[in-house]
């Protein structure tokens, strides 16, 4: 007969220690591997998601801009378009500020105005006193008046020359142009009036050396000639502004 003798209780504790002390060295070597893993896969889900949410915000940024651009100015009809044209030039911008400040001025939109124009913008009128519109504007001298009295400036005619706007009218009783000086931040500064006077606005420019004039000299080159009155007015002076 063959006998076998039963595992002693002491080896096969040895045994099963050897068994878990395998099991748990490979835990702890798979541990970190499998955290790395998983903080890898984590790190790159958040990853996708912050790029898919920075991607997205770079696509809706310039289309929510240009709706609010489209709301704000939606009665402002081709000024609109003028405002909001693809590869829009400083001339357009300047010229959209200045007719958004003709459109506030006859609404009386102050808050709007105050916006538009440089606190210390500096005033300069040429013609009959009585004609001092825009100043009774600005500063509110003209709230008496009515709405079928007060005078509104509807420009038929704007132009840009970099940062000048010039803008022209008329009313049953005299014809204006306006000057406006807008800085490169869009904030009006200066404005020229004239009423019931001839202007001509030249650009100066250098002219090249010559063998009779080494130094050079400067001449100026016509730009903009604003409309004479139909019929005509018996005094009506011209003047120049040089640019």
């Amino acid at each position: 007969e063959l006998y076998i003798s039963p595992p002693r209780p002491r080896l096969l504790i040895l045994l099963l220690l050897s068994v878990v002390h395998r099991v748990v060295s490979r835990f702890e070597l798979e541990l970190p591997k499998r955290e790395s893993e998983r903080q890898r896969g984590e790190g790159s889900l958040l990853l996708s998601v912050v790029h898919r949410v920075v991607s997205r915000f770079e696509l809706e940024l310039p289309k929510r801009e240009s709706e609010r651009q489209r709301g704000e100015g939606s009665d402002t009809g081709a000024r609109h378009e003028l405002a909001n044209a693809k590869g829009e030039s400083v001339e357009d911008r300047n010229k959209w500020a200045v007719l958004t400040l003709y459109e506030a001025l006859n609404a009386r939109d102050v808050e709007r105005v105050q916006q538009l124009l440089a606190p210390d913008i500096e005033w300069w009128f040429h013609g009959p006193p009585e004609h001092q519109h825009m100043m009774r504007m600005l500063t509110g001298a003209d709230e008496e008046e009515t709405a079928a009295t007060a005078f509104r400036f509807q420009p038929d005619r704007v132009a840009a020359f970099g940062f000048t706007v010039v803008a022209e009218g008329s009313a049953p009783d005299a014809a204006w142009v306006h000057a406006w000086t807008v800085a490169p931040d869009g904030i009006i500064t200066q404005v020229r009036e004239y009423f019931n006077t001839s202007l001509t606005i030249t650009r100066v420019a250098a002219s090249s050396a010559s063998s009779k004039d080494p130094a050079g000299s400067t001449h100026c080159l016509p730009l903009w000639q604003s409309r004479r009155p139909d019929p005509p007015v018996k005094s009506f002076p011209g003047l120049v502004l040089a640019i």
